[in-house]
C-alpha cells in the first residue's frame, strides 16, 4: 500500500474523586482510585528517570535537528491544545521533518496543518532515528520506545512528577505543553494560540449546509461529552436555546458525533421553532469551519469546544467534574462556568451527588449573562 496524502502532511499507511466520609460499600471503590493515581505516579516518576537517563550530558542546540517526533496519543480536546507545539518547532525549525504520532482518529484532525510533515499512526511506521523527541501522552511504550531511540527527550510526564513533588500548579495544557518543548528551542517562545485548517473543500461543506438551510447568524450546541458527569441537562439546553433564538435571533445549530443524535433530537422536540443539526454532514474539520462562521458556541468539556475556540469563536463552556484551570477554552474571548464542589476534582464515573451533579448547578441564567457580554 503507498503512502496516501492528505494536504502537506503525509498520513502514513498502517501495516498492521474522592470525597470525605465514604461508607463501607464505597471502600472497594476509593481503593481502585487510589490505586489508579498510585500507578499513574509511578508512570510519571519513570518518564523522568527515563529523561534523565536518554538526555544525560546532552545539550539539545549543539545542532540543528532534522527529524523531531512528537507524541500524542490522546483524544480531540488534547490534540487541540497541542497545536501550538507544531507552530513552534516549525517557526525555529522550518527545514526538519516534523512527525506527529497520534491515535488514526486523530489524523483527520491535523492532516491539513501546514506545519507537519508526517502523520503516524502505528509504532511501526516510525522508522529511524529522530533528533528530538517530545512524548506529550507518555506510556510504558513511549518510555520503551525512548530508551531505543536515545534522542534528546522532553516529556510530560517530567514536569507532572514534578508539580506533584513540589506541589506546583499546571497552569492551562496549552501552556504546559509550550513549556515541555521550550528546552528544545533556541529561545522562550511568546504564548500562541491553537489554531486549525480546514480546507477549501471543507469549507465548501460548512458554507453549503448554511445555505441549503438558509441559515444567517447562528450558535453551535455541542451538548454531548464523552463522560455522563460531563452533561448538561437536555431540559436546560432547551431553555437555553429559546432565550437565544428569541433574544437575539440566533438560529441553533447542534453538533457531535452519531452518539449524540438520540439526544439531541430529545431536546428539538422541547423547542417550539425549526433547529438544525450538522451530525453526518462531514468530518471534523467540516466541523471546525461551521465553528468558525458561528456567532457564538456553548458546549460542554469536550473536544469541539476547543476545536471552536481555535477556529477564533467565542465559547461558553459548561464544566462539570473537571478542572477549568486546565482545560478551559483558550484564549481571552471565551468564558467557562463551573460550580466547585468540594469533591472536584473526581474520577468523572463515579458521583457522590448523584441527584444534583455539579454540572446541572450550572443555570440557564448563569449561560444568558456570559453570552450576554460575548455577544454583546
Amino acid at each position: 500500500m503507498g503512502d496516501a496524502v492528505y494536504g502537506p502532511a503525509r498520513l502514513l499507511p498502517l501495516e498492521i474523586c474522592t470525597h470525605n466520609g465514604i461508607s463501607g460499600e464505597h471502600n472497594q471503590l476509593f481503593a481502585n482510585i487510589c490505586g489508579m493515581f498510585a500507578a499513574e505516579r509511578f508512570l510519571f516518576f519513570c518518564s523522568w528517570l527515563t529523561g534523565l537517563l536518554v538526555n544525560l550530558g546532552r545539550r539539545p542546540l549543539r545542532k540543528t535537528p532534522g527529524r523531531i517526533l512528537v507524541i500524542r496519543r490522546d483524544e480531540l480536546g488534547d490534540m487541540v491544545t497541542t497545536l501550538p507545539v507544531f507552530e513552534l518547532f516549525k517557526k525555529y525549525y522550518p527545514q526538519a521533518e516534523l512527525t506527529v504520532f497520534c491515535k488514526p482518529q486523530m489524523a483527520q484532525l491535523i492532516k491539513e496543518h501546514p506545519c507537519i510533515d508526517v502523520i503516524a499512526t502505528d509504532w511501526k511506521q516510525l522508522q529511524g532515528h529522530y533528533d528530538y523527541l517530545a512524548d506529550l501522552r507518555g506510556d510504558w511504550k513511549s518510555l520503551r520506545y525512548a530508551l531505543r531511540q536515545w534522542s534528546h527527550r522532553v516529556d510530560r510526564g517530567s514536569h507532572r512528577f514534578l508539580n506533584r513533588l513540589f506541589k506546583r500548579e499546571q497552569g492551562h495544557e496549552v501552556d504546559l505543553n509550550i513549556r515541555i518543548i521550550t528546552p528544545l528551542l533556541p529561545e522562550k517562545p511568546e504564548p500562541i494560540a491553537p489554531r486549525l485548517y480546514p480546507n477549501r473543500r471543507q469549507q465548501q461543506q460548512a458554507e453549503l449546509f448554511l445555505q441549503r438551510n438558509d441559515i444567517g447568524q447562528f450558535v453551535v450546541f455541542h451538548t454531548g461529552a464523552r463522560k455522563l458527569l460531563r452533561r448538561w441537562a437536555l431540559q436546560k439546553w432547551a431553555e437555553l436555546a429559546v432565550f437565544l433564538y428569541q433574544r437575539y435571533e440566533l438560529q441553533v445549530i447542534f453538533v457531535g458525533g452519531d452518539e449524540d443524535v438520540a439526544d439531541i433530537e430529545k431536546i428539538r422536540k422541547r423547542l417550539p421553532f425549526h433547529t438544525h443539526c450538522f451530525v453526518g454532514e462531514g468530518d471534523l474539520l467540516s466541523y471546525a469551519a461551521l465553528a468558525g462562521r458561528a456567532r457564538l458556541m456553548v458546549g460542554n468539556e469536550s473536544g469541539p469546544m476547543h476545536m471552536a475556540a481555535a477556529m477564533g469563536v467565542p465559547v461558553i463552556a459548561l464544566f462539570g467534574p473537571g478542572q477549568p484551570e486546565i482545560f478551559a477554552p483558550y484564549g481571552a474571548g471565551n468564558r467557562y462556568l463551573h460550580v466547585k464542589l468540594s469533591c472536584n476534582p473526581c474520577d468523572q464515573v463515579h458521583c457522590v451527588h448523584p441527584k444534583n451533579p455539579c454540572i446541572n448547578r450550572i443555570e440557564v441564567q448563569d449561560v444568558l449573562r456570559e453570552a450576554a457580554t460575548l455577544l454583546g
